[in-house]
């Protein structure tokens, strides 16, 4: 199943959440927003420790233009990410 058909099924679903989807909506929530912290404080440091050492990286991080494998790996990634977000908030039941 596409992203988008995923996406359309749940909005399909119903305009309001059920109470243990509102549980599955704040643990999705709350798991986003410590991964989220986590990788740019990593990048963060990453970044200072790479500039410490004479080493500048932040410029061209931001210029990088990914080879075409690097991209795919990319999507990929960011496919499976937003798959697993749209299936914690709404699972599928087999309906």
């Amino acid at each position: 199943m596409t992203d988008a058909a995923a996406a359309s099924r749940a909005a399909s679903a119903g305009a309001s959440l059920h109470p243990g989807q509102l549980d599955h909506l704040g643990k999705a929530l709350l798991a986003l927003a410590r991964e989220l912290w986590v990788t740019r404080d990593r990048l963060m440091v990453l970044e200072a420790v790479l500039e410490a050492r004479d080493i500048p990286v932040s410029q061209a991080i931001a210029d990088f233009q990914p080879d075409a494998a690097l991209a795919a790996r990319l999507a990929a990634e960011r496919d499976a990410l937003a798959r697993a977000i749209v299936e914690t908030l709404a699972p599928e039941t087999g309906a």
